[in-house]
């Protein structure tokens, strides 16, 4: 099965220049400028097929759809899903939910407490650090020892290459500890 990402929303949040290091990284020429706000990529497959990616330089209002479009057009040039072209580019999600496990617990004596999470970031597996406070660390504690399910929820940002929850807050889901237990 296909996906096609078509959320506003989530598009809105690639930044325009994560793009442009993706195509730099992956052999893409670039060959023009646009109106001074559109780059204009052109690669070759083996075959000599030309593709071409539009990538905006600025979060405006057409850079979403053409972000949309780049996405598609890396679905066939790299023979991957467009969940996993996404997940490579996003580097921000703002308010968001993930369901996953804790993998990691480290407590310290300041009274912040980091957790490494196991979850989904569109379609992708990733871990995910967080820092929290005391009355959220046990929850997660309790979540650990009991191998039952959470959900964080915050605002995720890519840092130095792996994932971070800001603000997080986590959640136990209750059903299966219960069946767990």
């Amino acid at each position: 099965m296909k996906v096609t990402v078509r959320d506003y929303q989530i598009l809105q949040t690639i930044d325009p220049n994560v793009l442009e290091e993706h195509l730099q990284t992956s052999d893409w020429q670039k060959v023009a400028v646009v109106y001074e706000n559109t780059l204009i990529w052109h690669k070759k497959n083996d075959s000599g097929q030309l593709f071409e990616i539009k990538q905006p330089l600025r979060q405006e209002f057409d850079a979403p759809q053409l972000i949309g479009e780049a996405i598609k057009t890396l679905e066939i040039v790299e023979n991957r899903s467009q969940l996993e072209i996404l997940s490579d580019l996003i580097t921000s999600l703002p308010n968001v939910a993930i369901p996953g496990w804790i993998n990691k617990l480290h407590g310290e004596a300041s009274g912040t407490y980091q957790v490494i999470v196991m979850g989904f970031v569109v379609g992708k597996l990733r871990e995910i650090h967080l820092e929290l406070r005391e009355s959220d660390y046990q929850l997660a504690l309790k979540a650990y020892e009991d191998r039952s399910a959470v959900t964080c929820s915050g605002d995720l940002i890519k840092e130095d290459g792996y994932f971070v929850l800001k603000h997080p807050h986590i959640f136990v889901d209750v059903t299966e500890a219960v069946l767990i237990k």
